[in-house]
């Protein structure tokens, strides 16, 4: 199962695309959003989107949607320019907590929880 998110702090970034007037950086951006499309989760995307208050990914992708180079950047910016900076990652089989601190996931085990 993936791990939830709860969000006290998220950092969302401009756009790559937005700064660059590179058409090939625009371009690779959208190859990179449709090549990894096919091996994402769709809803457990959804759900981490949602739980860092990213509320503009559809409930569901169609071929039409997949082709669509709009909808490409929108996916490479979530995926890219959203980050976690500060909250808690919990396993919801275990009910473990893992916490986040600027970005980085603290998942060391304590002394308590090893054999």
């Amino acid at each position: 199962s993936p791990l939830l998110i709860t969000a006290t702090e998220i950092r969302v970034d401009e756009p790559t695309s937005a700064s660059s007037s590179d058409p090939a950086q625009q371009q690779r951006e959208i190859a990179f959003a449709k090549n990894i499309l096919p091996s994402l989760d769709w809803p457990t995307l959804l759900q981490g989107a949602k739980a860092m208050g990213m509320e503009s990914l559809p409930p569901m992708v169609t071929p039409e949607l997949a082709a669509d180079e709009g909808f490409l950047r929108a996916l490479y910016h979530v995926l890219m320019d959203v980050h976690l900076v500060n909250g808690m990652l919990t396993c919801p089989d275990t009910g473990r907590e893992f916490p986040v601190t600027d970005g980085i996931v603290d998942v060391m085990l304590q002394e308590s929880e090893c054999d």
